[in-house]
């Protein structure tokens, strides 16, 4: 029996997938919906372990975005945000709020963005096209956990990116 001087040990392989898969969990807290899997085979676990494979193969590109500032990773900076929305969070109101101040950073930098595309998997709440560019699909608050797996591994040459407050972003771009 042969070895390829390529592989890497498992303990080394799973310490990898395992880091992986605790960033995922802690970046992806945001109220995702971790429904019932009637139609897969696959447990939340199982679904986080195969993003974290996928994103270590390089098919996934993965990255977190981070401002100290409201809306700091948008156009406008967060004017008047504080004062307008002081003490809401993920209700209703903030998630229309959250969606305009996106569509708006997008638009004021010449994209195109429509309200709902549909995806391989459900909807998104935003995408934002301009030639020469990458599709990107936008998910604001909270979306379900099977529905990001799905998308992620059945829609190539495409960023997916999932805002869960104001204050950050985290982006995956499929090859």
């Amino acid at each position: 029996m042969t070895t390829n001087q390529n592989e890497l040990p498992w303990h080394v392989v799973e310490a990898a997938i395992l880091k992986e898969k605790k960033w995922l969990l802690r970046v992806l807290d945001f109220g995702l919906r971790l429904e019932n899997f009637s139609t897969s085979p696959l447990s939340a676990d199982e679904i986080f372990r195969q993003i974290s494979i996928s994103i270590l193969r390089g098919d996934i590109h993965a990255q977190e975005l981070n401002s100290m500032q409201v809306n700091g990773l948008w156009m406008d900076g967060g004017k008047n945000w504080e004062r307008e929305h002081a003490g809401e969070r993920h209700g209703g109101e903030w998630h229309r709020a959250m969606m305009a101040v996106v569509k708006n950073h997008f638009i004021e930098n010449g994209f195109e963005v429509i309200n709902e595309p549909y995806l391989n998997q459900g909807r998104a709440d935003l995408g934002v096209y301009k030639s020469g560019y990458t599709n990107l699909y936008v998910e604001v608050g909270t979306t379900s956990l099977f529905k990001i797996w799905i998308n992620l591994h059945t829609m190539p040459n495409s960023i997916f990116l999932f805002v869960p407050s104001e204050y950050c972003a985290i982006e995956f771009q499929t090859k």
